[in-house]
Protein backbone atom coordinates (compact mmCIF):
# COMPACT_ATOMS: atom_id res chain seq x y z
CA UNK A 1 0.00 0.00 0.00
CA UNK A 2 3.00 2.19 0.98
CA UNK A 3 4.24 2.05 -2.77
CA UNK A 4 0.90 3.27 -4.11
CA UNK A 5 1.45 6.29 -1.86
CA UNK A 6 4.49 7.75 -3.21
CA UNK A 7 3.55 6.58 -6.74
CA UNK A 8 0.36 9.13 -5.98
CA UNK A 9 3.08 11.39 -4.77
CA UNK A 10 5.45 11.56 -8.07
CA UNK A 11 1.67 11.91 -9.93
CA UNK A 12 0.85 14.99 -7.69
CA UNK A 13 3.99 16.47 -8.43
CA UNK A 14 4.09 16.10 -12.13
CA UNK A 15 7.85 14.99 -11.91
CA UNK A 16 8.19 11.76 -13.30
CA UNK A 17 10.37 13.26 -16.04
CA UNK A 18 12.85 14.38 -13.54
CA UNK A 19 13.59 10.66 -12.41
CA UNK A 20 16.62 10.35 -14.58
CA UNK A 21 18.23 13.38 -12.58
CA UNK A 22 20.53 11.10 -10.32
CA UNK A 23 17.60 9.27 -9.51
CA UNK A 24 16.58 11.43 -6.74
CA UNK A 25 12.52 11.11 -7.39
CA UNK A 26 12.30 7.57 -7.36
CA UNK A 27 12.55 7.28 -3.81
CA UNK A 28 10.94 9.32 -0.99
CA UNK A 29 12.44 10.61 1.60
CA UNK A 30 12.44 9.87 5.29
CA UNK A 31 13.72 12.21 8.06
CA UNK A 32 16.53 11.42 10.56
CA UNK A 33 13.43 11.82 12.90
CA UNK A 34 11.74 9.00 11.93
CA UNK A 35 14.55 7.01 11.87
CA UNK A 36 15.47 7.21 15.61
CA UNK A 37 11.97 6.65 16.71
CA UNK A 38 11.78 3.33 15.38
CA UNK A 39 14.45 1.69 15.89
CA UNK A 40 16.37 0.67 19.54
CA UNK A 41 19.51 -0.03 17.91
CA UNK A 42 22.68 2.57 18.79
CA UNK A 43 22.71 4.89 16.38
CA UNK A 44 25.95 6.05 13.96
CA UNK A 45 26.84 8.37 11.84
CA UNK A 46 27.59 6.99 8.13
CA UNK A 47 28.19 10.18 6.28
CA UNK A 48 28.84 14.25 6.78
CA UNK A 49 27.35 16.07 3.99
CA UNK A 50 28.16 19.99 4.85
CA UNK A 51 26.72 20.42 8.43
CA UNK A 52 24.33 17.48 8.68
CA UNK A 53 24.70 13.57 8.89
CA UNK A 54 22.91 10.63 7.34
CA UNK A 55 22.96 8.24 10.43
CA UNK A 56 22.73 4.27 10.27
CA UNK A 57 18.78 4.35 11.71
CA UNK A 58 17.97 6.76 8.72
CA UNK A 59 19.62 3.74 6.22
CA UNK A 60 17.66 0.91 7.34
CA UNK A 61 14.49 3.39 7.13
CA UNK A 62 15.36 4.26 3.46
CA UNK A 63 16.00 0.18 3.13
CA UNK A 64 12.79 -0.81 4.50
CA UNK A 65 10.61 1.84 2.62
CA UNK A 66 12.74 0.56 -0.38
CA UNK A 67 11.71 -2.99 0.01
CA UNK A 68 8.28 -2.14 0.29
CA UNK A 69 8.48 -0.45 -2.97
CA UNK A 70 10.48 -3.15 -5.04
CA UNK A 71 9.50 -6.99 -4.17
CA UNK A 72 12.65 -8.33 -4.67
CA UNK A 73 14.99 -5.83 -2.75
CA UNK A 74 16.75 -7.90 -0.45
CA UNK A 75 17.00 -7.74 3.31
CA UNK A 76 19.20 -5.36 5.59
CA UNK A 77 22.00 -7.73 6.47
CA UNK A 78 24.09 -5.32 8.26
CA UNK A 79 25.84 -3.93 5.29
CA UNK A 80 25.13 -0.76 3.71
CA UNK A 81 24.42 -0.49 0.29
CA UNK A 82 26.62 2.32 -1.10
CA UNK A 83 24.48 3.25 -4.35
CA UNK A 84 21.48 3.57 -1.49
CA UNK A 85 23.58 5.81 0.52
CA UNK A 86 24.55 7.71 -2.61
CA UNK A 87 21.38 8.21 -3.50
CA UNK A 88 20.39 9.66 -0.31
CA UNK A 89 23.76 12.18 -0.26
CA UNK A 90 22.38 13.51 -3.37
CA UNK A 91 18.94 13.90 -2.04
CA UNK A 92 20.26 15.57 0.87
CA UNK A 93 22.85 17.97 -0.85
CA UNK A 94 19.36 19.15 -2.82
CA UNK A 95 17.68 19.74 -0.17
CA UNK A 96 20.57 21.93 1.27
CA UNK A 97 20.49 23.72 -1.92
CA UNK A 98 16.72 24.53 -1.92
CA UNK A 99 17.15 26.06 1.94
CA UNK A 100 20.10 27.84 1.05
CA UNK A 101 18.33 29.51 -2.07
CA UNK A 102 15.30 30.29 0.92
CA UNK A 103 12.94 27.56 -1.25
CA UNK A 104 10.04 27.03 1.57
CA UNK A 105 6.82 24.63 1.23
CA UNK A 106 3.92 25.68 3.32
CA UNK A 107 1.67 23.55 5.06
CA UNK A 108 -1.08 24.34 2.52
CA UNK A 109 0.86 22.69 0.08
CA UNK A 110 1.62 19.61 1.70
CA UNK A 111 -1.97 19.20 2.57
CA UNK A 112 -3.33 19.19 -0.81
CA UNK A 113 -0.69 16.73 -1.58
CA UNK A 114 -1.84 14.68 1.35
CA UNK A 115 -5.36 14.94 -0.36
CA UNK A 116 -4.60 14.59 -3.50
CA UNK A 117 -2.77 11.10 -2.59
CA UNK A 118 -5.68 10.23 -0.40
CA UNK A 119 -7.54 10.51 -3.40
CA UNK A 120 -5.96 8.89 -6.14
CA UNK A 121 -5.57 6.00 -3.92
CA UNK A 122 -9.67 5.68 -2.99
CA UNK A 123 -9.42 7.02 0.65
CA UNK A 124 -10.62 9.66 3.24
CA UNK A 125 -7.44 11.10 4.89
CA UNK A 126 -8.54 9.77 7.61
CA UNK A 127 -8.34 6.07 6.06
CA UNK A 128 -4.66 7.01 4.15
CA UNK A 129 -3.69 7.89 8.38
CA UNK A 130 -4.88 4.58 9.66
CA UNK A 131 -2.79 2.92 6.43
CA UNK A 132 0.33 4.77 7.07
CA UNK A 133 -0.12 3.40 10.99
CA UNK A 134 -0.68 0.03 9.99
CA UNK A 135 3.18 0.79 7.77
CA UNK A 136 4.52 2.20 10.85
CA UNK A 137 4.85 5.23 9.33
CA UNK A 138 3.28 8.54 11.06
CA UNK A 139 1.18 11.54 8.82
CA UNK A 140 3.73 14.08 10.34
CA UNK A 141 6.69 11.84 9.32
CA UNK A 142 4.70 11.08 5.96
CA UNK A 143 3.99 15.09 5.33
CA UNK A 144 7.93 15.90 6.13
CA UNK A 145 8.56 13.35 3.47
CA UNK A 146 6.42 14.94 0.84
CA UNK A 147 7.96 18.80 1.97
CA UNK A 148 11.29 17.42 0.85
CA UNK A 149 10.04 16.24 -2.05
CA UNK A 150 8.27 19.39 -2.75
CA UNK A 151 10.96 21.48 -1.35
CA UNK A 152 13.23 19.17 -4.56
CA UNK A 153 10.93 19.96 -7.23
CA UNK A 154 11.08 23.88 -6.22
CA UNK A 155 14.76 23.60 -6.36
CA UNK A 156 14.74 21.36 -10.16
CA UNK A 157 12.16 24.03 -11.04
CA UNK A 158 14.62 26.82 -10.08
CA UNK A 159 17.65 25.53 -11.94
CA UNK A 160 15.98 24.35 -14.90
CA UNK A 161 13.06 25.04 -15.34
CA UNK A 162 13.45 28.92 -15.26
CA UNK A 163 16.77 28.77 -17.17
CA UNK A 164 15.70 26.13 -20.10
CA UNK A 165 13.83 27.70 -23.19
CA UNK A 166 12.41 25.61 -26.20
CA UNK A 167 11.74 27.75 -29.15
CA UNK A 168 9.27 27.34 -32.01
CA UNK A 169 12.37 26.88 -34.31
CA UNK A 170 13.59 24.44 -32.19
CA UNK A 171 9.88 22.55 -32.23
CA UNK A 172 9.15 22.71 -36.20
CA UNK A 173 12.98 21.34 -36.45
CA UNK A 174 12.33 18.57 -34.31
CA UNK A 175 8.71 17.76 -36.28
CA UNK A 176 10.59 17.82 -39.64
CA UNK A 177 13.08 15.44 -38.62
CA UNK A 178 10.40 13.46 -37.28
CA UNK A 179 7.46 13.40 -39.91
CA UNK A 180 5.74 10.29 -38.32
CA UNK A 181 4.42 12.65 -35.49
CA UNK A 182 2.96 14.80 -37.91
CA UNK A 183 1.73 13.05 -41.11
CA UNK A 184 -1.57 12.63 -40.00
CA UNK A 185 -2.17 16.21 -38.20
CA UNK A 186 -2.44 18.15 -41.77
CA UNK A 187 -5.93 19.43 -42.25
CA UNK A 188 -7.28 19.43 -45.65
CA UNK A 189 -10.40 21.06 -46.75
CA UNK A 190 -13.14 19.89 -49.25
CA UNK A 191 -14.48 23.32 -50.42
CA UNK A 192 -16.83 24.96 -52.89
CA UNK A 193 -16.86 28.89 -53.88
CA UNK A 194 -18.55 31.31 -55.19
CA UNK A 195 -16.90 34.80 -56.36
CA UNK A 196 -18.33 38.25 -57.45
CA UNK A 197 -15.70 40.32 -58.78
CA UNK A 198 -14.65 43.68 -57.62
CA UNK A 199 -11.64 44.61 -59.06
CA UNK A 200 -11.61 48.38 -60.10
CA UNK A 201 -15.22 49.31 -59.08
CA UNK A 202 -16.20 52.02 -57.13
CA UNK A 203 -17.36 52.08 -53.88
CA UNK A 204 -21.18 52.56 -54.91
CA UNK A 205 -20.95 49.46 -56.87
CA UNK A 206 -18.78 47.04 -54.52
CA UNK A 207 -21.82 48.46 -51.92
CA UNK A 208 -24.04 47.31 -54.65
CA UNK A 209 -22.27 44.03 -55.14
CA UNK A 210 -22.28 43.64 -51.36
CA UNK A 211 -25.90 43.70 -51.08
CA UNK A 212 -26.06 41.19 -53.94
CA UNK A 213 -24.13 38.41 -52.27
CA UNK A 214 -25.87 39.34 -49.71
CA UNK A 215 -29.13 38.17 -50.94
CA UNK A 216 -27.34 35.08 -52.66
CA UNK A 217 -26.18 33.77 -48.68
CA UNK A 218 -29.65 34.16 -47.84
CA UNK A 219 -31.17 31.94 -50.58
CA UNK A 220 -28.54 29.58 -50.13
CA UNK A 221 -29.39 29.31 -46.35
CA UNK A 222 -32.76 28.79 -47.40
CA UNK A 223 -32.04 25.74 -49.09
CA UNK A 224 -30.83 26.91 -52.89
CA UNK A 225 -27.97 24.56 -53.96
CA UNK A 226 -24.56 25.95 -53.69
CA UNK A 227 -23.76 24.92 -57.06
CA UNK A 228 -27.32 26.11 -58.25
CA UNK A 229 -26.06 29.80 -56.63
CA UNK A 230 -22.41 29.50 -58.03
CA UNK A 231 -23.68 29.00 -61.75
CA UNK A 232 -26.88 31.53 -61.71
CA UNK A 233 -24.73 34.06 -59.75
CA UNK A 234 -21.22 33.82 -60.09
CA UNK A 235 -18.39 35.37 -61.57
CA UNK A 236 -16.19 32.32 -62.26
CA UNK A 237 -16.40 28.28 -61.67
CA UNK A 238 -19.81 28.27 -62.79
CA UNK A 239 -18.99 24.71 -65.29
CA UNK A 240 -17.89 23.03 -61.84
CA UNK A 241 -20.38 24.52 -59.29
CA UNK A 242 -18.08 26.66 -57.91
CA UNK A 243 -15.85 22.85 -56.48
CA UNK A 244 -12.50 23.46 -55.99
CA UNK A 245 -11.79 20.22 -54.70
CA UNK A 246 -9.82 19.25 -51.49
CA UNK A 247 -7.02 22.26 -50.83
CA UNK A 248 -4.87 22.08 -47.76
CA UNK A 249 -4.34 25.38 -46.12
CA UNK A 250 -1.14 26.52 -47.71
CA UNK A 251 -2.65 25.68 -50.94
CA UNK A 252 -5.68 28.75 -49.87
CA UNK A 253 -5.83 32.23 -49.66
CA UNK A 254 -5.09 33.48 -45.42
CA UNK A 255 -8.78 34.75 -45.42
CA UNK A 256 -10.23 31.59 -46.63
CA UNK A 257 -8.23 29.10 -44.33
CA UNK A 258 -9.09 31.30 -40.97
CA UNK A 259 -13.04 31.41 -41.96
CA UNK A 260 -12.79 27.61 -42.41
CA UNK A 261 -10.84 27.45 -38.95
CA UNK A 262 -14.26 28.16 -37.42
CA UNK A 263 -16.57 26.20 -39.56
CA UNK A 264 -17.43 22.62 -40.25
CA UNK A 265 -19.15 20.30 -42.66
CA UNK A 266 -22.19 19.25 -40.62
CA UNK A 267 -23.80 22.37 -38.89
CA UNK A 268 -21.70 25.32 -39.92
CA UNK A 269 -20.83 24.36 -43.26
CA UNK A 270 -21.53 28.24 -44.77
CA UNK A 271 -19.03 31.27 -44.73
CA UNK A 272 -19.58 35.13 -43.70
CA UNK A 273 -19.31 37.06 -46.78
CA UNK A 274 -15.84 37.41 -47.23
CA UNK A 275 -14.13 40.23 -48.65
CA UNK A 276 -11.04 40.50 -50.36
CA UNK A 277 -9.31 43.31 -52.74
CA UNK A 278 -10.83 41.67 -55.68
CA UNK A 279 -13.41 40.08 -54.57
CA UNK A 280 -16.48 38.82 -52.45
CA UNK A 281 -16.54 35.29 -51.73
CA UNK A 282 -18.68 32.65 -50.02
CA UNK A 283 -17.92 29.60 -48.75
CA UNK A 284 -19.13 26.12 -48.44
CA UNK A 285 -17.49 23.82 -46.72
CA UNK A 286 -17.84 20.01 -47.90
CA UNK A 287 -15.84 17.81 -45.94
CA UNK A 288 -12.71 17.99 -43.62
CA UNK A 289 -10.04 15.35 -43.18
CA UNK A 290 -6.74 14.90 -41.28
CA UNK A 291 -6.09 17.32 -38.55
CA UNK A 292 -7.45 15.12 -35.61
CA UNK A 293 -10.12 16.63 -33.26
CA UNK A 294 -10.97 20.69 -33.61
CA UNK A 295 -11.46 22.10 -30.02
CA UNK A 296 -12.63 25.33 -28.40
CA UNK A 297 -9.47 26.77 -26.36
CA UNK A 298 -9.56 29.50 -24.68
CA UNK A 299 -7.08 31.62 -23.32
CA UNK A 300 -7.45 32.88 -19.52
CA UNK A 301 -6.03 35.06 -17.00
CA UNK A 302 -7.00 33.88 -13.16
CA UNK A 303 -6.32 34.85 -9.66
CA UNK A 304 -6.87 32.06 -6.65
CA UNK A 305 -7.57 33.19 -3.25
CA UNK A 306 -7.18 30.05 -1.24
CA UNK A 307 -8.18 30.25 2.47
CA UNK A 308 -5.40 31.32 5.25
CA UNK A 309 -4.42 29.36 8.45
CA UNK A 310 -7.16 29.89 11.13
CA UNK A 311 -9.19 31.71 8.18
CA UNK A 312 -12.65 30.57 7.30
CA UNK A 313 -14.06 30.11 3.66
CA UNK A 314 -16.62 32.99 4.14
CA UNK A 315 -13.36 35.07 5.30
CA UNK A 316 -11.48 34.12 2.07
CA UNK A 317 -14.44 34.62 -0.11
CA UNK A 318 -14.41 38.39 1.47
CA UNK A 319 -10.62 39.10 0.31
CA UNK A 320 -11.63 37.60 -3.07
CA UNK A 321 -14.98 40.11 -3.33
CA UNK A 322 -12.56 42.82 -2.23
CA UNK A 323 -9.93 41.99 -5.30
CA UNK A 324 -12.33 41.69 -7.55
CA UNK A 325 -14.22 45.10 -7.20
CA UNK A 326 -10.41 46.51 -7.13
CA UNK A 327 -10.56 45.36 -11.00
CA UNK A 328 -13.79 46.78 -11.41
CA UNK A 329 -13.02 49.95 -9.98
CA UNK A 330 -9.88 50.34 -13.12
CA UNK A 331 -7.05 48.06 -10.87
CA UNK A 332 -4.79 46.08 -13.37
CA UNK A 333 -6.04 42.56 -13.45
CA UNK A 334 -2.27 41.46 -13.66
CA UNK A 335 -0.91 43.62 -11.00
CA UNK A 336 -3.61 42.08 -8.55
CA UNK A 337 -2.65 38.95 -9.35
CA UNK A 338 1.18 39.40 -9.40
CA UNK A 339 0.29 41.04 -5.69
CA UNK A 340 -2.15 38.77 -4.22
CA UNK A 341 -2.79 35.30 -6.09
CA UNK A 342 -1.95 32.16 -4.28
CA UNK A 343 -1.23 30.57 -7.58
CA UNK A 344 2.16 30.39 -8.12
CA UNK A 345 2.92 29.05 -11.48
CA UNK A 346 0.86 31.84 -12.75
CA UNK A 347 1.56 34.77 -10.62
CA UNK A 348 4.30 36.19 -12.03
CA UNK A 349 2.74 36.33 -15.67
CA UNK A 350 -0.16 38.58 -14.28
CA UNK A 351 -1.98 35.53 -13.83
CA UNK A 352 -1.84 33.91 -17.40
CA UNK A 353 -3.01 30.45 -17.93
CA UNK A 354 -2.47 30.41 -21.63
CA UNK A 355 -4.24 28.66 -24.21
CA UNK A 356 -6.60 26.48 -21.85
CA UNK A 357 -8.14 23.06 -24.00
CA UNK A 358 -11.25 21.36 -22.45
CA UNK A 359 -11.31 19.09 -19.34
CA UNK A 360 -8.04 21.19 -18.36
CA UNK A 361 -10.06 22.92 -15.52
CA UNK A 362 -12.55 22.00 -13.28
CA UNK A 363 -16.16 21.65 -14.64
CA UNK A 364 -17.32 24.47 -12.34
CA UNK A 365 -14.35 27.30 -13.57
CA UNK A 366 -14.37 25.76 -17.02
CA UNK A 367 -18.26 26.37 -17.29
CA UNK A 368 -18.24 30.04 -16.19
CA UNK A 369 -15.14 30.64 -18.21
CA UNK A 370 -17.03 29.19 -20.82
CA UNK A 371 -20.12 31.59 -20.18
CA UNK A 372 -18.09 34.88 -19.92
CA UNK A 373 -17.93 37.09 -22.58
CA UNK A 374 -14.25 37.85 -23.86
CA UNK A 375 -12.27 40.76 -21.57
CA UNK A 376 -15.18 40.71 -18.95
CA UNK A 377 -14.14 39.86 -14.83
CA UNK A 378 -16.18 36.92 -13.13
CA UNK A 379 -17.32 37.65 -9.36
CA UNK A 380 -14.98 34.95 -7.83
CA UNK A 381 -16.04 31.41 -8.65
CA UNK A 382 -15.74 28.63 -5.87
CA UNK A 383 -13.57 25.36 -6.30
CA UNK A 384 -12.45 23.22 -3.99
CA UNK A 385 -8.97 24.89 -4.46
CA UNK A 386 -10.65 28.39 -3.12
CA UNK A 387 -11.93 31.17 -4.75
CA UNK A 388 -10.95 32.19 -8.38
CA UNK A 389 -11.45 35.74 -10.25
CA UNK A 390 -10.73 35.03 -13.93
CA UNK A 391 -10.95 36.67 -17.19
CA UNK A 392 -11.53 35.53 -20.81
CA UNK A 393 -8.81 37.01 -23.14
CA UNK A 394 -9.87 35.09 -26.29
CA UNK A 395 -10.98 31.86 -27.70
CA UNK A 396 -9.82 30.01 -31.11
CA UNK A 397 -10.40 26.57 -32.48
CA UNK A 398 -7.37 24.17 -32.51
CA UNK A 399 -5.99 21.09 -33.98
CA UNK A 400 -5.40 18.96 -31.33
CA UNK A 401 -3.40 16.25 -32.96
CA UNK A 402 -0.78 18.96 -34.05
CA UNK A 403 -0.94 20.05 -30.83
CA UNK A 404 -0.27 17.43 -29.29
CA UNK A 405 2.77 16.56 -31.50
CA UNK A 406 3.93 20.17 -31.13
CA UNK A 407 3.30 19.51 -27.19
CA UNK A 408 5.75 16.15 -27.45
CA UNK A 409 8.42 17.64 -29.30
CA UNK A 410 9.02 20.48 -26.69
CA UNK A 411 8.67 18.21 -23.87
CA UNK A 412 11.79 15.79 -25.61
CA UNK A 413 13.68 19.06 -26.38
CA UNK A 414 12.74 20.26 -22.56
CA UNK A 415 13.91 17.37 -20.79
CA UNK A 416 17.29 17.13 -22.73
CA UNK A 417 18.30 20.97 -21.89
CA UNK A 418 16.85 20.29 -18.08
CA UNK A 419 18.62 17.12 -18.05
CA UNK A 420 22.12 18.76 -19.17
CA UNK A 421 21.98 21.12 -17.32
CA UNK A 422 20.58 19.95 -14.07
CA UNK A 423 23.32 17.11 -14.38
CA UNK A 424 25.80 20.09 -14.84
CA UNK A 425 24.46 22.00 -12.18
CA UNK A 426 24.81 19.44 -9.67
CA UNK A 427 28.52 18.03 -10.19
CA UNK A 428 29.25 21.90 -9.27
CA UNK A 429 26.66 21.61 -6.44
CA UNK A 430 28.35 18.30 -5.16
CA UNK A 431 31.79 19.69 -5.41
CA UNK A 432 30.97 22.64 -3.10
CA UNK A 433 29.60 20.48 -0.67
CA UNK A 434 31.73 18.55 2.32
CA UNK A 435 30.88 15.00 2.04
CA UNK A 436 32.63 12.01 3.93
CA UNK A 437 32.29 9.07 4.18
CA UNK A 438 32.47 7.76 7.91
CA UNK A 439 31.18 4.01 8.31
CA UNK A 440 29.34 1.41 6.36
Amino acid sequence: MFVSFFYSMRRYLQFNFYGFVLGVLTLAIMPTSFALGQSNSIDRALALIGDTVITLNEYRTRHRQQRLETADYPEFNGTVDKDLLDLMIDERIQVIEAERRRLRVSDTEVDRAVEFIAKQNNLTVTQLINQLTSDNFTLAEFRESLRQQQLIRKLIDTVANSRVRVTDQEVENYLNARSELTEQTDTQYEVAHLLISIGGKSEEAIESEVENMTFIRERIVQGLPFETAVRDFADSGQEEGGYLGWRAPGQLPELFVKALANMDADSNNLSEILQSENGLHLLKLLAQRGGGQMVLQQSIQHILIQPERNETADEARLRADTLYESIINGESFESVARLHSDDESSRQDGGELGWVNPGQLERRLENAASALPLNTVSQPIQTRFGFHIIQVLDRRKADMVREVAQNKARESIFRRKAEELFKSWFRSAKQRTFVEYIGG
